[in-house]
């Protein structure tokens, strides 16, 4: 159910506007919300930032190299006849990193923006809803030349990250996965990850991602993607272009609509495997739509 009490906002364009980002910080508070970033916040104190794992129990997962042996979860490997290592929660710190796509496939867009764009005002929202909690934030940009935010005061954070989204220029195509892994590695235990992108990679490359984060902290995934790859027009012959180069999307055919359907119910499927771990929520909103509108991932 959509709150009443929040604001409406539907990105447009080609490419973010440093004003329009900027613009956002007003609606910090109600992103918050959103995003539920004080769903487990003690009344009348801030969040400690947490140093020492071993709070919640969050998931076991197979041994890897470098897992420390105290922690190998001896039921399941029993059961399972291969070792395993248990993955806890720790205890929510006052720091928030947002890992934001803006590499090739993200910019597209058939309705008021591509969804880089969406995902922009999305990548700014947190980092101003991390300044309204008076927290500390950092990013880091897929697909772009300008690609990391520091950790620290949010207020300078956020504004820093508007600023390396509007300007941004093409960077390096650099998988989820490894983003993921840097920035699990840069962000302090207890942080509160919000990843932001269309989720292309394939199933095992993107569980990978999210692993990485889950062990760091929690992690909120906000999907966008385009009314066209929920939904395929009316057939007939469409022509499409990137600015270079154009193709004909032919939706008469009925291969193209079989191959259409397979590859949204395998998206829907990573999306479902996704939000089942413990720690994990997941966000899907479409671009044309309000993104304060947007709604836990079917």
């Amino acid at each position: 159910m959509i709150d009443a009490g929040l604001p409406r906002h539907v990105p447009r364009g080609v490419r973010p506007a440093l004003d329009e980002l900027l613009a956002l910080r007003r609606h910090g508070a109600a992103m918050r919300r959103l995003l539920a970033l004080d769903a487990e916040r003690r009344e009348g104190t801030r969040l400690r930032a947490f140093r020492n794992q071993g709070m919640d129990y969050a998931e076991s997962r197979p041994y890897s190299a470098g897992d420390d042996v105290r922690r190998i979860d001896w039921r399941v490997t029993a059961r399972t006849g291969r070792a395993h290592t248990k993955i806890f929660r720790p205890e929510r710190g006052g720091d928030v990193v947002c890992l934001v796509d803006q590499r090739a496939p993200m910019r597209f867009g058939t309705r008021a923006a591509f969804k880089s764009v969406v995902a922009a005002h999305v990548a700014a929202l947190a980092g101003w809803a991390a300044a309204a909690g008076g927290e500390r934030f950092g990013a880091h940009i897929a697909g772009a030349r300008a690609r990391h935010v520091p950790l620290g005061a949010a207020e300078g954070a956020a504004a820093a990250l508007c600023a390396a989204l509007a300007a941004q220029q093409p960077g390096e195509e650099e998988p989820l996965e490894r983003l993921a892994a840097r920035a699990a590695a840069e962000g302090p235990i207890g942080t509160r990850f919000v990843l932001v992108s269309d989720l292309a990679e394939s199933g095992e490359a993107l569980e990978r991602a999210a692993q990485s984060l889950r062990a760091r902290g929690e992690l909120v995934i906000v999907c966008v993607r385009d009314p066209l790859e929920l939904r395929l027009p009316p057939p007939a012959r469409y022509p499409l272009t990137d600015g270079r180069e154009q193709l004909v999307l032919d939706t008469a055919s009925a291969g193209v609509r079989a191959a259409h359907a397979r590859a949204l119910e395998a998206h829907r499927a990573r999306l479902q495997r996704l939000a089942a771990h413990p720690g994990t929520r997941c966000l899907a909103l479409c671009a044309g739509e309000d993104l304060f509108g947007m709604r836990a991932a079917a």
